[in-house]
């Protein structure tokens, strides 16, 4: 009887069918959509861990040029240092050479002239290499820029300032390559 029943009553085992069917459909476009989610979503994390490898890399070659630019700027800090230091002959001559100047001879007037426009043209050469000489009179005594050989009491001259420059120093592309050699006004006790 039961078989007659399923006889006359076919839908039923179709309607299960059909369920178990249309679940197992479900069930697949269910995977289908979690397996595109995680594909979109590491699809997205590879972009991002993309962008984020081109960005280091800009900026690994920023710093490399950078370096390489600094390099470059500084690779004749050894020259520039000895040409300061023969432009302190040329202020020592020129310094010494002004008593004789003022005699009135036309040779060394002319001679001492000479050194003093030599002078004048190194300084300007130098300048344009981005050579920045420092050290003068009066100006305020800086730990970071002068080195202080000795100090004297001065009337008149305000104390921790520069009262004399032994050797001038110099800076290449704003990099101390040299500190001034000077005298420092000190306080009176």
């Amino acid at each position: 009887m039961e078989s007659d029943n399923n006889k006359q009553n076919p839908s039923n085992s179709d309607a299960e069918e059909s369920k178990s069917h249309s679940e197992m459909v479900a069930e697949g476009e269910a995977q289908e959509i979690d397996h595109q989610k995680a594909a979109f979503e590491a699809a997205q994390k590879a972009e991002r861990e993309i962008l984020y490898i081109r960005a280091e890399f800009d900026n690994y070659k920023k710093r490399l040029l950078k370096d390489q630019d600094t390099a470059i700027k500084m690779a004749n800090k050894n020259m520039v240092s000895e040409i300061v230091s023969v432009l302190d002959l040329f202020e020592h001559a020129i310094a010494h050479s002004s008593k004789l100047k003022s005699k009135g001879d036309n040779d060394v007037t002319n001679f001492v002239t000479g050194i003093e426009m030599t002078r004048s043209e190194l300084i300007q050469l130098l300048s344009k290499f981005g050579v920045e000489l420092i050290g003068q009179v009066g100006e305020t005594f800086d730990p970071l820029k002068h080195e202080a050989i000795s100090e004297v009491e001065a009337q008149g001259q305000t104390t921790n300032t520069v009262h004399s420059v032994v050797q001038k120093g110099c800076m290449l592309h704003g990099k101390l390559l040299k500190p001034a050699r000077v005298v420092v006004v000190k306080a009176r006790e």
